[in-house]
């Protein structure tokens, strides 16, 4: 598969390979890390007016940390997908990370029910992964003492890093837009229950409609749902604005009457598509 380039500027860098998977970072998911860690300096150095050299170091120190917890999880969740693709015989071609989460590319090739299985593969991770960082917030609660100053510190980026579990678990598995595993895992229910490829597109793009605006109460505090908090910020309206124009495609597929060529359906036909978190 192609790597992405703007002119001749690659976009896509590969990083690493584990289980034999390559994995590749986008350039945007740098740039948003650079641009995280300038608002952070910058928010502190308003609230103090002056150059705090140590405080701008103890930032810096907690945003790289958060930001590899961030790409660990992402990592292990599209590692996820790919293990359950390798293990009902499918086939796996790469993962790519970017600021709105990861992509795997893999399929199944044994059709609805393994792409059910590799839809929820990618959030079963999340188990044990909380039950790490649970462990680890124990610990750091234990050894607080020894921790000294920095025991608050470590106990926060637990405590986050467990939150993160549940965030994308729920993420993942409630919000029906595609590319989301929850629309994965409902296509391949439809196609177990014998609906057509427009039946199932219909009621992906009706959910994807219903969900959006729910997104949206929640971003503008209309709503509140305790496990999914969503602010006013310029990442969530990307998000947002991103599966928005993702369901758009897909209705433009079914107002053509080409849905089975889009890549969320396109498994009804040769079991080629993509997973994302």
């Amino acid at each position: 598969m192609a790597v992405e380039r703007f002119g001749g500027f690659p976009l896509e860098f590969r990083v690493c390979s584990p289980c034999g998977v390559p994995v590749y970072v986008h350039f945007f998911l740098i740039a948003f890390f650079v641009w995280q860690l300038s608002n952070e300096e910058g928010a502190a150095r308003r609230q103090s007016g002056l150059p705090d050299y140590h405080q701008a170091g103890f930032i810096a120190l907690t945003c790289l940390v958060s930001f590899v917890i961030l790409f660990l999880t992402v990592l292990l969740h599209e590692l996820g997908h790919c293990g359950g693709a390798k293990l009902v015989g499918g086939r796996v071609d790469r993962i790519l990370l970017w600021p709105l989460g990861g992509l795997a590319f893999c399929s199944s090739g044994c059709g609805p029910k393994g792409d059910l299985l590799v839809a929820l593969a990618g959030p079963l991770t999340h188990a044990p992964q909380y039950l790490v960082w649970y462990g680890f917030f124990q610990f750091s609660v234990r050894s607080h003492e020894q921790l000294g100053r920095w025991s608050a510190t470590v106990q926060g980026l637990c405590s986050s890093a467990m939150h993160l579990q549940i965030l994308l678990v729920v993420f993942n598995l409630l919000v029906p837009v595609y590319p989301l595993d929850c629309s994965q895992a409902i296509i391949s229910l439809c196609r177990l229950c014998g609906a057509s490829a427009r039946t199932a597109a219909i009621l992906i793009v009706v959910l994807s409609l219903l969900t959006i605006a729910v997104l949206v109460a929640l971003m503008f505090g209309l709503v509140h749902m305790p496990f999914l908090p969503l602010g006013l910020s310029g990442f969530n309206f990307l998000l947002i604005g991103w599966l928005t124009f993702q369901t758009f495609q897909l209705y433009s597929h079914i107002s053509k009457r080409t849905e089975s060529n889009h890549p969320l359906l396109r498994q009804c036909q040769d079991d080629d598509h993509y997973r994302d978190v």
